[in-house]
Order: C-alpha cells, then sequence, then structure tokens
C-alpha cells in the first residue's frame, strides 16, 4: 500500500503482527467468499490480556508503534478486537485485510480524501474508495474496514457481505478452523499451499507441504506456538523432518556470542514431531523471555539496532 489511508492500515498490520513472533475479535466469516485459500487471524483482544502484551506495553515496548497507530489510523491498539487477512489466489493483488474495532471511519476517510488521486465509487449499498490504480478499500460498517492492492477481489468480499454471493462456510477451510483452541490468539490455516506464490516455493520447507497451520496462545505466563505442517507423504516429511532438525542444530551451534545466545537458549524450548505424513513444531517459552527478546532491552527501537 503506498498511499496515506492504505500505508496507515499496513502500518497497523505490521505492529499487531511483529510485535509478536505467526479473533472477542471473532473471524468475519460472512465476508469471506467461498472461493478463499487460506485465513489468518489476530484475536486482538485475546492478545492484549496476555502477560507477554503486559511486559512489552509496561516496558515501552509498543511506544514507537503505538505513534504510527495513532498518527495514521488515530486510534489505540486497543480500540482493534480482531485482525483478518486471508488470501483469494497466489499473487499480492487478492490478498485481502479485514480490520474490526472502534475505527474512527471519519477520520480515516479524510485521508483518503486528502490524497489527490482518490477515488469515491458506490458498489451497492457499499462506497468503495481509491487511491491510485492498486489501492482499494471500503467499510462493511462502522466497526470493520476490508482492503486490498486489487478492486475485483474488494468487490468479491462487498458481495459476499451483502449475501449475493456464497461465504465460506461449509468449506474445508473453514473446518479447519475448527480445530484452533478457544484460548488462541494467533491462528492460521492453509490447507492448500500450490500456487500461493513463489514466497512458498523459496522455503525449504513449505516447498514440500502440502497444508499448514498455526497457532499462538498463553498458558500460565508461557507463550506456546504450533506449526503444523502436511506434506505430500511420510517420507517428505521425514526429509522436512531433517531439514528442521539441522537448522535447529546449526542455530545452537552460532549461539555462543552476544544476543544470538538468547536465541540459542529459546530453541531449547523447541519441539519436532512427525507422525505420518504430519510434521509438527512446538515451542514453549516463558513470555517474559520473549518480551525481552523482542525489545533487547531497549525498546521497539531495538529492533531495529
Amino acid at each position: 500500500m503506498k498511499k496515506a489511508a492504505f500505508l496507515a492500515a499496513a502500518l497497523l498490520v505490521i505492529a499487531l503482527f511483529w510485535a509478536h513472533p505467526a479473533f472477542p475479535g471473532t473471524v468475519p466469516s460472512s465476508i469471506i467468499p467461498e472461493g478463499a485459500r487460506w485465513v489468518a487471524h489476530l484475536d486482538m483482544e485475546k492478545f492484549v490480556s496476555t502477560k507477554l502484551f503486559e511486559y512489552l506495553e509496561k516496558d515501552g515496548k509498543f511506544e514507537i508503534k503505538g505513534r504510527d497507530l495513532k498518527r495514521w489510523l488515530r486510534m489505540d491498539a486497543k480500540d482493534v478486537s480482531g485482525l483478518t487477512v486471508f488470501g483469494l489466489g497466489p499473487d499480492d493483488h487478492q490478498i485481502v485485510f479485514a480490520v474490526a474495532g472502534k475505527l474512527d471511519k471519519a477520520g480515516i476517510i479524510a485521508l483518503v480524501e486528502a490524497d489527490k488521486e482518490h477515488q469515491k465509487t458506490p458498489f451497492g449499498a457499499y462506497t468503495l474508495y481509491s487511491t491510485g490504480s492498486d489501492e482499494y478499500g471500503a467499510f462493511v460498517n462502522d466497526n470493520l474496514l476490508i482492503f486490498s492492492e486489487g478492486r475485483t477481489v474488494i468487490e468479491k468480499v462487498l458481495d459476499t457481505a451483502a449475501g449475493k454471493a456464497k461465504n465460506f462456510a461449509g468449506t474445508p477451510l473453514s473446518a479447519s478452523l475448527k480445530e484452533v483452541p478457544s484460548g488462541a490468539f494467533l491462528s492460521g490455516v492453509m490447507p492448500d499451499l500450490a500456487g500461493l506464490g513463489k514466497e512458498f516455493n523459496q522455503s525449504k520447507v513449505l516447498n514440500q507441504a502440502s497444508g499448514l497451520f498455526f497457532l499462538a496462545q498463553e498458558k500460565q505466563d508461557s507463550l506456546l506456538v504450533r506449526l503444523q505442517v502436511t506434506a505430500v507423504n511420510p517420507e517428505t516429511a521425514k526429509n522436512m523432518a531433517d531439514i528442521v532438525q539441522g537448522l535447529i542444530a546449526l542455530g545452537r551451534m552460532g549461539g555462543n556470542e552476544g544476543d544470538m545466545t538468547r536465541v540459542a537458549r529459546l530453541l531449547d524450548g523447541l519441539r519436532v514431531q512427525q507422525d505420518g505424513k504430519v510434521l509438527r513444531l512446538d515451542f514453549e517459552c516463558p513470555s517474559r523471555e520473549i518480551a525481552d527478546l523482542i525489545s533487547h532491552g531497549k525498546g521497539m527501537a531495538g529492533l531495529f539496532d
């Protein structure tokens, strides 16, 4: 997103996901089209209730990103109830972001209208906003904003919200979300990775996978993260497990000095398990240690050093 309003929304996405290593802010199922290929969701209300968020907020780790949020969207992170991202195809123009919460609708629209290239187009009961050839957004209601680099996908989402097209309820993707524990604040499901873009094919692990599932939750002041990959066959899953184990071994060997010592210690909380075609990586670590690692003891600015 290059223009003001969409850059602001992108900053929100970065702030929320980057603050943590993968929604009641529930998944807005009624707006996700039947053809959606993957979905990721952050329940901000659950995240805010974690000790991890408390540590980050108390130590000022959200100071920089908080300023960005207030400057661009005129809202605080706690005003967001949920962030959902889903894809209808393999390229960036088919990815849709949905932000739910106490939104400053008038303020966001004012940002768009301040752009000299902005356009406002009626679309059924909605209004489609654009600030260029590949930047589109719309309010589904006062508390739900969607945006994308592709106009076609935004129109599909609005048609779905209006009941003119089927949503993804009843699809394998929707069914997969039922596996997410109620306590998870971050989750994602990609039942079929085929054709999801070159970024996946560049990964030594994911280019051998046929499906992906991840989640994060906190229990008793410890962060629990799970990444589950489904391979095409058990042999491929074994090869993937060997690659991961090799990477872990390299990480431990290189963690003898400086900040890498902290990273190497975290590897002790990582467990790799294979069951047939399924490879599962489970990670557990005290939330306090994760907060310290994120900040390097210097707030969010430490991540830029």
